[in-house]
């Protein structure tokens, strides 16, 4: 597989602000690719094929482009549909698309996939809808940071994510299963401290740690341990290194007995 093209590093440099049109397009470009490689080797499966799973997305961003206009007009007749499932919707068919693209080593179609999820969170986050899918988006956002090393662009990408927590339904922000370190709620939280961190913003950085002590208050101590080590192997700027201390002391506090 060739390099990803023009078009879609362009996407990835905005990918924050991608509209239901660009999704739209990436989409299409995918299904090109994906349906390429499907037909070279059409695996003998009672599976949904690729070009169902399309034909669905395809569906679903009609959808997403029927509400908005809703939105944006006056006395519209409401659209008749539960939308509480909406964005799950969304983020499943991607995620079966991803797997028929990894299932034909159509990498090209799987990143696009994967990485659709992120503009579909935010649009998601923006128009009150819930979200429980949340492996592939977590792995969409896991692999855009460490291929994202301009603070500006950590930066970014950190606002991103206080968006889509927001979004995150209610049953998964109780976090009742905390003897599971692999939990998305916690996977996605840890991760958003670590990216306000690579930001170098000290006041980005303050916020989103407090909301770590708030959200996860059995794993922050863990986190400020190991921000303290990466302090010591990383060049860190001061007032980086001063804001990671300052948090460390506050989870590290000896009680008197």
């Amino acid at each position: 597989m060739g390099p990803p093209d023009n078009l879609w590093m362009t996407a990835l440099a905005h990918i924050f602000t991608l509209n239901v049109s660009d999704m739209t397009t990436i989409a299409d470009d995918a299904a090109t690719l994906l349906h390429a490689a499907f037909e070279k080797q059409p695996p003998s499966t009672t599976d949904i094929t690729p070009a169902a799973l399309t034909q669905s997305l395809a569906h679903f961003f009609d959808i997403l482009r029927a509400l908005e206009q809703q939105e944006n007009a006056a006395n519209t007749t409401p659209i008749d549909m539960d939308k509480q499932d909406l964005a799950d919707h969304g983020l499943r068919l991607l995620n079966e698309l991803h797997t028929w693209s990894t299932k034909l080593q159509c990498d090209e179609a799987s990143r696009r996939y994967e990485q659709l999820t992120i503009p579909l969170a935010i649009w998601a986050a923006r128009h009150q809808l819930s979200i429980t899918e949340l492996e592939l988006l977590i792995n969409a956002l896991s692999a855009l940071a460490n291929n994202t090393h301009e603070p500006a662009q950590l930066a970014a990408m950190s606002d991103a994510l206080d968006e889509i927590i927001e979004a995150i339904a209610p049953q998964l922000r109780q976090d009742l299963d905390r003897n599971n370190p692999g939990r998305p709620w916690r996977i996605l939280n840890i991760n958003h401290s670590i990216i306000a961190t690579r930001s170098h913003d000290p006041q980005r950085m303050e916020a989103v740690f407090e909301q770590l002590l708030f959200r996860l208050p059995e794993d922050a101590p863990g986190f400020f341990d190991e921000g303290m080590q990466q302090m010591s192997s990383i060049d860190y700027p001061d007032h980086v290194r001063a804001v990671m201390e300052k948090y460390y002391q506050k989870t590290h506090r000896h009680t008197l007995h």
